[in-house]
């Protein structure tokens, strides 16, 4: 008999942002398994109080299109970023004691390709290379959502 487990670990923090009740994701890890399932979805919906602010820094174009469905809107994007995001954007800047360029990329902050191989996703990977991001030169994009 095969073994059907899976494993899949989240971890949030709460902060305030620009005086706005916000929560980051710190970090999620889903079996291969779970992925594309709703996992995101369900544990965020468990975390999240009221908060409408969420954010996150991420080296994988799957974590971004898991919160960008999540959403309502998200930045860095296609889109120019509102003025108010980039006060959010800057205050997540200093949460997370980093440097960011103009679209929201902390060069080199993973050191190289954080991931076994590089994820893609059809939707996201267009963005992250217009953004400027080399995910083997380890750039992480730190992500604001409107719930």
């Amino acid at each position: 008999m095969q073994d059907e487990r899976v494993s899949a670990m989240a971890s949030y923090n709460r902060t305030t942002l620009s005086g706005l009740p916000s929560l980051i994701v710190e970090g999620i890890a889903v079996d291969t398994k779970m992925q594309g399932k709703g996992f995101f979805k369900n544990v965020t919906d468990i975390a999240r109080k009221n908060e409408e602010i969420i954010c996150l820094r991420t080296q994988n174009p799957r974590m971004y299109r898991a919160l960008e469905k999540y959403c309502s809107q998200i930045y860095p994007c296609a889109r120019e970023m509102p003025k108010k995001i980039e006060i959010i954007l800057e205050d997540l800047t200093k949460y997370m004691n980093c440097q960011i360029d103009k679209n929201g990329l902390v060069k080199g902050y993973y050191g190289g390709l954080f991931y076994g191989e590089e994820p893609t996703h059809e939707k996201i990977s267009p963005l992250f290379r217009n953004l400027g991001m080399k995910l083997n030169d380890g750039d992480g994009l730190l992500v604001v959502g409107i719930k």
